[in-house]
């Protein structure tokens, strides 16, 4: 896995995903219908730093999810957050929000 290490100082912002947390991403991607736009996730290890969503290649293909100070973040292929929520559930309104890559062209 190639998840980036979080920072060992006391300062740092982002945290380690639980093991609730993961089973809470697993409910809620198994809850979204077969042809939704968010297709899988994966995460390494047993407190991950990151964890990867997948989108159908339309809508781009992956998106670290990082936790920092209690929220949600989503990041884009190229590094660029692009969503922040406090929950799951909202967080998924984000991911069903975001442009496909198909919608980001110029006509």
């Amino acid at each position: 896995c190639a998840a980036p290490d979080p920072d060992p100082s006391p300062s740092s912002a982002m945290s380690r995903f639980s093991a609730s947390d993961l089973d809470a991403i697993d409910r809620l991607w198994r809850s979204v219908p077969e042809d939704h736009v968010w297709t899988g996730w994966s995460a390494c290890g047993e407190a991950p730093v990151e964890i990867i969503l997948y989108r159908t290649r339309a809508h781009w293909r992956r998106f670290p999810l990082r936790k920092s100070k209690g929220a949600f973040v989503l990041f884009d292929d190229h590094g660029v957050e692009v969503a922040r929520s406090q929950s799951l559930d909202e967080l998924l309104a984000q991911v069903e929000a975001i442009p496909g890559l198909a919608s980001d062209a110029p006509p």
